[in-house]
């Protein structure tokens, strides 16, 4: 399996930040992370990320193109939301709903807004998008066909994801677009070395760097997954498949070790 690029964080310039009536949303692996983070705990981990959203809301507020796309954004959701209050939701306005997660709780809704808006503000205004969207596909595929080796980690890395994805979104076609961006922006991650996988490694302390990345991989993967899990009937189907994808990876780590302790003997 090939190594994922670690060449510095993300641009600064290129993250978004985005506010509505005091809800924030934002994926933290495009935030700014200074410093060597090596061992840190999580919960010191999480401060500095909270402190990059504050930095990447005050550079967005600065930003003519960028604020332009998030007061558009605002406008459609409460347009959108309140044309389904009055019972007015027509196919048009039921694809700006989904293409724009304009509707959702009032915690996994504000999350999953800020990772369309993130989304569609990187097609509009980073021309590098794709290159790197490309390479995290690429170290994706590769995660993928590791085999038994990554076996594990790709399943414990999908099981959180669809865990994860599915506290922001319940299971209905309705909310894919979340899912869409939050494997986009997964995807990319893959391929820098920032929040994300800073994250993944405290979390992980004694996992190699091999399996830190596959488990980065696996998050992706899980909200791709999710995606299709949101055909089924049912709002709880990721929870549940999530919860058996990691029991499955808990199994498999077990079995290894008793396979080694027997071959000990």
């Amino acid at each position: 399996m090939g190594e994922f690029s670690t060449k510095g964080e993300a641009n600064p310039d290129l993250i978004p930040a985005y506010q509505m009536a005091g809800e924030l949303g934002l994926p933290m692996e495009l935030a700014p992370v200074t410093g060597d983070f090596a061992g840190e705990g999580v919960l010191s981990l999480l401060k500095s990320g909270f402190r990059g959203l504050g930095g990447g809301l005050k550079r967005t507020l600065g930003d003519k193109k960028r604020l332009g796309i998030v007061i558009a954004l605002v406008l459609v959701w409460l347009v959108v939301n309140l044309l389904a209050a009055l019972g007015i939701f027509p196919l048009p306005v039921r694809m700006l709903s989904w293409l724009t997660a304009a509707r959702g709780s009032l915690i996994g809704g504000s999350i999953g807004k800020g990772l369309v808006a993130a989304l569609l503000t990187q097609i509009i205004v980073d021309k590098g998008m794709l290159q790197s969207l490309k390479g995290g596909l690429g170290q994706l595929t590769a995660a993928v066909k590791g085999g038994r080796k990554t076996a594990v980690s790709l399943l414990l890395g999908t099981g959180a994801g669809l865990i994860a994805c599915n506290l922001l979104v319940s299971s209905n076609l309705q909310n894919t677009m979340v899912c869409v961006a939050g494997f986009v922006l997964s995807a990319q991650a893959l391929t820098q070395n920032g929040f994300l996988r800073r994250l993944t490694k405290s979390l992980l302390p004694k996992a190699k760097n091999t399996a830190v990345k596959v488990v980065m991989g696996g998050w992706a993967l899980g909200f791709a997954l999710f995606a299709a899990v949101s055909l089924l009937p049912g709002g709880s189907n990721g929870y549940i498949l999530g919860v058996l994808l990691v029991i499955a990876g808990g199994g498999l780590i077990i079995a290894g070790r008793n396979k080694k302790e027997v071959a000990a003997q």
